[in-house]
């Protein structure tokens, strides 16, 4: 059957890739800007011609260009979050002739027409996805000062970080740095190592981000191996027409610790980091070069860090329905190894052995990207990236591990009509490490996916898909998934539209589940090369309600049910081994309002999530996982000048590994209590009158509060972050 279905998706792409010899068309250039009402230009507005694949985002000046666009008269919509979407009809295209639009956009707080690409792998209205999705934009991001991308998924609804290890409604719990079931792409691009495939937040350049899009529910119908919780995509600025200069640096002390015995250090604890950027346009090629450096001397002892990264994109129209996509993001650090709290009295400084350990580390990841338009109606995008990692660390079993993991993707997006899009591609990639803690396996997979949107009804879209994956790790048996998707949404009208989807998810074990041996603490860590890979099917059902522009409200349920779940425990021996121990499901159920107030002043977003996520095995709760969990964001706009407020909320988890505790290893390591955290943010946005800079303030962790995300890990106290960026 398996066999069956590959052939089956093979032949669907390869007469996918028949429509190359469509019939000669004819096309002008779309070009223009998009602009506020005031005139203050817009980056990263989405413009789509209608009933077409064409589409551009705007650069750092607020213009852009569409290529390849059918003669004749044509509808462009012009989106962007807080923003009316808006319709331009009418327009003339001529044969081999640019035509230029210029667009101002009205504000509004809530826009349910926003354009994303990730749940679909092409762009499409957010409000006709069978999925939930929360975007993330690049305002948010420098308004509450975010450094570091896990933070900036903080306040996300359905979401929680623990420590540096992100869960979409439960999917996660916490195993230090060993697999993930939730991907994190870069332009489409997976960010995973090839040793660990744990996520690597240190490599993301926040400075460029455009947007992120968070898809919730299992993606592995489109995406394989490690979507079976979610997808987060990060979309990265598009280069700049005009030559553009851009600085940002900030500077950031830490208060003192709420115990006075916890205070270890004499000095005032500091952070600071200067982001160096230039874009602009030669001929056909847009380049945009980036310098980023960051220190923080941590408010724990042997927690600091010192990074480095250095990035370069690169876009080359080779014609106007051709272009070609370069990036390279480079990064290294070097940082104090810090695992766990000394004890509770001593909450900041680790165990006395830990002290002067460090782990240095050189990271990138670069990727080409061909795009070619046969028609307005078919589009081939070719990608091949590769992600090397390099780290050694001074503990005692002074581990090291170099890996490169290499893909490449053929996808095609074809317009079958106004109502039917088919999507569907082939992937391959290969992996190998050379490590004494993760041995020097090889693996190397492949797959097919293919997915089809369309509408039975006026307002009814059906998606099916569905994707084969085979991979190989070794001398270890093959493994081969099959994972289908089914999605309905149905919109009453422009306010109120409903979704459903399921779909069935898998997760192959990384080569630090599989391979890894090594002492932590006095504890050994050893191999279990029997490992399996973990399964999922997940449902939801929601929906979306929008009244007069000022209340948004969202809703839905969800069920999980995870199979062979791997977890790390300890065995009878008392050593610590990865194993697919857990027969789990996870239900739940989650809301968003947002309201705005007063004609744009005061902006109010309410998020919360319940989960209800069991251990079918063990009957308990699965660790890690908090039941509820809230956010709170309100914001406050006059002219220039913006004031917000976040607070989250998690209860006590209730499961943790108490081995730990049990063994004495964390000391004290049960101590935990409720989340309360608030966030101030003030910004100064003087480009409206006239000066081409912002000036942003947070205070983060707003009472100092005490608590864990983490066994024996105190979270970050309060601190005070000035940030200060100019476009030039």
């Amino acid at each position: 059957m398996k066999i069956k279905s590959c052939k089956i998706y093979f032949t669907l792409f390869v007469l996918l890739l028949l429509f190359q010899n469509v019939l000669a068309q004819k096309f002008g250039q779309l070009t223009g800007e998009v602009t506020e009402e005031n005139g203050t230009p817009l980056i990263g507005a989405n413009v789509r011609v209608e009933k077409t694949l064409l589409g551009s985002a705007t650069t750092a000046k607020g213009t852009f260009r569409i290529t390849k666009v059918p003669v004749g008269v044509v509808t462009v919509r012009i989106s962007m979050i807080g923003f009316e979407t808006k319709f331009v009809e009418n327009i003339s295209i001529n044969l081999n002739e640019e035509t230029k639009i210029d667009v101002q956009l009205k504000p509004t707080p809530i826009e349910t027409s926003e354009i994303v690409v990730t749940a679909g792998k092409y762009e499409q209205k957010i409000s006709e996805i069978p999925v939930s999705l929360n975007l993330i934009n690049s305002h948010e991001l420098s308004r509450k000062n975010i450094y570091e991308f896990d933070d900036a998924l903080r306040y996300v609804p359905g979401v929680n970080v623990t420590y540096d290890q992100v869960s979409i409604r439960g999917s996660n719990g916490y195993s230090r740095g060993a697999g993930s079931r939730v991907m994190i792409l870069f332009d489409g691009i997976p960010l995973f190592s090839g040793d660990t495939g744990e996520i690597i937040f240190q490599i993301i350049p926040i400075h460029e981000i455009e947007r992120v899009e968070i898809v919730k529910g299992s993606g592995s119908a489109l995406y394989g191996s490690s979507a079976m919780g979610g997808v987060i995509n990060i979309i990265s600025k598009e280069t700049s027409g005009n030559p553009i200069y851009y600085f940002k640096t900030y500077a950031g002390v830490y208060d003192k610790p709420f115990y006075d015995q916890w205070n270890w250090s004499e000095r005032t604890r500091m952070f600071n980091g200067l982001i160096l950027s230039h874009s602009r346009r030669i001929s056909d090629l847009g380049l945009s070069l980036s310098f980023f450096r960051y220190e923080n001397d941590s408010y724990r002892q042997n927690n600091f860090t010192k990074r480095y990264s250095l990035f370069l994109k690169s876009k080359y129209n080779i014609s106007t329905s051709e272009n070609l996509s370069f990036l390279l993001n480079m990064i290294s650090y070097n940082s104090g190894n810090y695992v766990f709290w000394r004890d509770s009295r001593n909450a900041l400084i680790p165990p006395v052995d830990d002290i002067g350990q460090t782990v240095d580390a050189f990271r990138f990841n670069t990727h080409l990207i061909h795009q070619k338009a046969f028609a307005d109606d078919f589009l081939l995008s070719s990608k091949l990236s590769l992600f090397h990692n390099d780290w050694r660390d001074n503990t005692e079993s002074f581990n090291q591990s170099k890996s490169d993991m290499i893909r490449s993707e053929i996808q095609a997006n074809y317009l079958l009509s106004e109502n039917n899009t088919l999507t569907a591609g082939i992937e391959a990639n290969i992996s190998r490490v050379k490590s004494n803690i993760f041995s020097e396996p090889i693996a190397y997979g492949a797959a097919l996916f293919a997915q089809d949107e369309f509408k039975l009804f006026k307002d009814f879209k059906t998606t099916i898909g569905g994707r084969f994956d085979f991979q190989k790790v070794d001398t270890l048996v093959s493994e081969y998934h099959f994972n289908p998707k089914l999605g309905f949404n149905y919109s009453v009208n422009e306010d109120l539209f409903f979704r459903a989807s399921v779909g069935r998810g898998y997760r192959a074990p990384s080569a630090a589940e599989l391979f890894t041996t090594t002492s932590v603490a006095g504890i050994n860590v050893v191999p279990n090369p029997k490992l399996k890979s973990e399964t999922s099917w997940s449902f939801e059902c929601g929906g979306n309600f929008t009244l007069a522009n000022l209340v948004k409200l969202d809703a839905a349920i969800f069920q999980s049910e995870y199979y062979d779940l791997i977890e790390p425990g300890f065995d009878y021996k008392g050593e610590i081994i990865f194993d697919n121990i857990t027969r789990a499901r996870i239900q739940g159920a989650e809301t968003q309002l947002s309201v705005n107030l007063f004609n744009n002043f005061w902006d109010v977003n309410i998020g919360y999530t319940y989960l209800w996520a069991r251990d079918l095995k063990e009957k308990s709760f699965l660790k890690y996982r908090p039941r509820h969990l809230m956010y709170l964001n309100s914001i406050w706009k006059v002219d220039f000048v913006e004031l917000g407020i976040d607070f989250r909320y998690w209860n006590r988890i209730e499961n943790i590994d108490q081995e730990f505790v049990q063994l004495n290893i964390i000391k004290d390591g049960d101590l935990r209590e409720k989340v309360f955290v608030t966030d101030l943010h003030l910004t100064f946005d003087l480009i409206h009158l006239g000066i081409p800079v912002r000036t942003y303030f947070s205070v983060n962790n707003l009472f100092n509060y005490n608590y864990v995300e983490l066994i024996g890990n105190v979270a970050p106290i309060r601190h005070f972050v000035l940030t200060l960026e100019g476009i030039l």
